[in-house]
């Protein structure tokens, strides 16, 4: 089943994008939807890492909008607006993880079928959270649009990596 009426939900964003796409601007069918999100008062909350997190973030600096949160590991990289920040996880897969529990709908810039940006997909699609995704392909400098297909495999390794973590984890409960 393909989700096609789907829209923003909830009041709190996530923006989360691939480093890969280095483009000048966001395509203007997520600016459009930032909009959106702009004019219903959302949380947002915003990646920090280069590439498509820094167009984000840019765009909403353009836009004036204050109620952003940038979300990151360790440290943070950029933060065009001045905005509040928030740790969201030492690691970058825990915080990748802890901002898609954070969020209720989310956009996402999905470019060269980053493996990163594939697992967080198959997260957003099982905890069931509208998210529209736009696809593209530096090779053949084109993308594509729409909202997450509950059908779609985006990463193919997603449940074996679940179960590498289930034996890690146990291993280090069994051996503290």
């Amino acid at each position: 089943m393909r989700l096609h009426s789907m829209d923003l939900k909830g009041k709190k964003l996530l923006l989360m994008g691939s480093k890969a796409f280095r483009h000048a601007r966001l395509p203007s069918i997520i600016t459009s939807l930032l909009d959106k999100a702009i004019a219903r008062s959302m949380k947002i909350v915003v990646g920090e890492a280069p590439g498509a997190n820094r167009l984000f973030q840019d765009y909403l600096a353009s836009k004036m909008y204050n109620k952003v949160i940038v979300g990151h590991a360790k440290s943070i990289r950029y933060n065009a607006g001045n905005w509040k920040t928030r740790q969201y996880g030492e690691k970058v897969s825990e915080r990748e993880k802890n901002m898609i529990a954070d969020c209720d709908s989310a956009i996402i810039i999905w470019a060269d079928h980053s493996g990163v940006i594939a697992e967080n997909l198959e997260i957003l699609k099982r905890a069931g959270k509208p998210t529209y995704i736009y696809e593209y392909s530096n090779k053949k400098g084109k993308g594509s649009a729409g909202w997450i297909d509950s059908q779609r495999v985006y990463d193919p390794y997603y449940q074996w990596k679940e179960h590498m973590r289930e034996l890690k984890q146990k291993r280090m409960k069994n051996n503290p």
